[in-house]
């Protein structure tokens, strides 16, 4: 299934400009729309100054001042029509097409396009028209002169109708072409009830060759693939540069999706023969849609399976790859709102003494449940959160209640244990992020030593130094550091030399099969508790569920648990009475 990143990575980068915005109402009448996604073009279009969160009514006069946004919003939601507007921007000096829609959960879609070429192409082919109307006025003086300036008329509109219809690096159709085909071939296949199919594709690795071997090489590599294309075309295959790196090969007449399979996959052979990969979506009229921006739309979705599942392939758009999409998007803007409504919230599991069973401390996790959607699983949102960079705010508001926490129950229970907090890699990676942290833990007064920071090796990704160098100032002020999923990722016992931590959680898929008799993963994970422990470090296990997996965890002497077993994770009340279990205090 695609990711929303991916989903997202259509939209940006396709050449129109988008934005997806939602009704706010008053009294069930609707008062503006909020804008919840943007994507580069339309950033790049509007030099940034429209973000998500942003109302149409802030901003609509910076673009044009003779269009109603909001009246056209209103109207396509009501009307479920997509509404289509042409209108020359003061503000940026162009000509735009403004196309408003409403997409499934009354989301409306506005996109820009810059049709500034097409109307000077209009206007050139408007100016030869005037022109010939002045040489038919002088027909009466001068025949031959008339023949002649009717020939290099026609010649100069040729120019510009093959200008208007062509890339003019591979000669193939372009865009506009294919845009105004595709009309034409759907309303042609409708009246014969036939099939027509597209596959739009990209070159895999394109920019490493035009970052290797420069962009001359790249468009030599552009015209190549136009040359085979060429070779495929006839009465029922044509091929369209779309843009960049991207093509289209528009099928006609096709039978079912299986010959238009086929026909993408001889189009591959062509391709892989000369040593070029590509990646394709494949989608079908009418069966996957009988609109042509869907069938575009649903065709890259389909292209992005095929890079997911190894590129050098080709893919069938289905009907899921769309459910998930706006699945994730109904996530992504509920997650927004609550992050304004304050809708998180934080649990705390609990981790014992292996043997002893003292508690040791908690893990802070991040909890959400929704009025429409029930608990929603932390596997769902923080990659989401992640990649919309909302996890900045939410670990700052994690962190900012862990340490509250902390201080709340060296007060209540003089709590001598530790809560572990969970940082992100987007948060890490902040440029304030250590000045953040220490700002918050100097507010709060609590004792240092109470506070763990708990991270992956998704830190390490991209600059190791600058990691260690963060790690040290964090354990220089006391306080501790953990390594989640150990084993499951790309470190190394270098790493664990180098960075300065304290505790070390085994992955819970190691404990998970650890009681297997002669386990290859408890051979393992008894190995790397022994090297663990040697270096001076604590071991956690998580995922502890029964007393098989407690019995194997104790006999190869980690030091620490959680999971399950001895408690789940719990809000804040009911730790507090663990405390006072193990403690022996009473709140004050």
């Amino acid at each position: 299934m695609l990711e929303l990143s991916e989903y997202k990575t259509i939209l940006d980068t396709i050449p129109a400009a988008v934005i997806i915005a939602v009704p706010v109402k008053q009294d069930e009448k609707i008062t503006d729309f909020s804008i919840v996604y943007v994507n580069e073009c339309f950033r790049n279009l509007t030099k940034n100054f429209i973000k998500e969160g942003v109302l149409f009514s802030s901003f609509k006069e910076k673009i044009s001042q003779d269009i109603n946004w909001f009246d056209m919003a209103v109207e396509t939601i009501k009307t479920k029509k997509t509404i289509e507007e042409t209108f020359y921007s003061h503000n940026f000096s162009i000509w735009i097409q403004l196309v408003e829609k409403c997409v499934p959960g009354d989301y409306v879609a506005v996109s820009l396009t810059n049709v500034s070429q097409a109307k000077e192409y209009e206007s050139a082919l408007s100016e030869q028209n005037k022109k010939l109307e002045e040489v038919t006025s002088q027909l009466k003086s001068s025949r031959l002169n008339l023949d002649s300036q009717l020939k290099n008329i026609q010649q100069l509109n040729e120019q510009l109708l093959f200008a208007a219809y062509h890339d003019s690096l591979t000669d193939l159709y372009n865009r506009s072409w294919l845009s105004t085909m595709m009309k034409v071939q759907i309303k042609e296949t409708t009246e014969k009830n036939e099939k027509f199919g597209i596959l739009l594709f990209d070159i895999d690795n394109m920019k490493d060759i035009n970052d290797s071997r420069g962009h001359n090489a790249g468009d030599e590599l552009l015209k190549q693939v136009a040359t085979i294309l060429k070779l495929m075309e006839s009465k029922t295959v044509t091929a369209t540069r779309f843009g960049g790196d991207e093509f289209v090969l528009l099928y006609k007449n096709i039978k079912d999706r299986d010959e238009a399979i086929e026909i993408s996959k001889k189009a591959l052979r062509f391709l892989n023969a000369e040593g070029i990969g590509i990646s394709g979506g494949i989608s079908i009229f009418p069966d996957d849609s009988k609109k042509t921006e869907d069938l575009l739309k649903f065709a890259d979705m389909a292209k992005i399976e095929a890079k997911k599942n190894g590129k050098n392939n080709v893919a069938c758009f289905h009907s899921l790859m769309q459910e998930k999409f706006l699945s994730k998007l109904n996530i992504e803007t509920k997650m927004s709102k609550a992050m304004a409504s304050r809708n998180f919230q934080l649990y705390y599991q609990p981790q014992f003494d292996a043997k002893t069973k003292e508690l040791r401390g908690f893990e802070a996790l991040l909890r959400w449940y929704d009025s429409d959607l029930g608990w929603i699983s932390p596997e769902q949102f923080i990659p989401l959160a992640e990649e919309t960079h909302l996890v900045v705010p939410l670990g700052d508001w994690v962190m900012t209640t862990a340490l509250a926490t902390i201080k709340e129950w060296e007060m209540k229970f003089s709590f001598n244990g530790i809560i572990s907090v969970n940082i992100s890699p987007v948060q890490f990676v902040q440029e304030d992020f250590i000045e953040k942290l220490f700002k918050k833990i100097e507010k709060s007064g609590i004792d240092k030593k109470h506070l763990e920071i708990e991270i992956t090796e998704g830190v390490l990704i991209d600059n190791v130094e600058d990691t260690i160098s963060k790690l040290n100032k964090i354990r220089e002020q006391g306080v501790g550091l953990s390594l989640d999923d150990f084993g499951t990722g790309y470190s190394s016992l270098r790493y664990l030399q180098l960075l300065p931590l304290t505790t070390l959680k085994i992955d819970k898929s190691f404990v998970s099969n650890i009681a297997e008799k002669d386990g290859f993963e408890a051979k393992l994970t008894e190995s790397i508790i022994s090297l663990v422990s040697k270096m001076g470090l604590n071991t956690i296990a998580e995922g502890v569920e029964n007393e098989e997996q407690l019995k194997m965890i104790q006999k190869f002497n980690c030091r620490t648990i959680q999971g399950f077993l001895l408690g789940k994770p719990m809000p804040k009340e009911q730790c507090e009475k663990l405390l006072v279990e193990n403690l022996g205090k009473t709140s004050s």
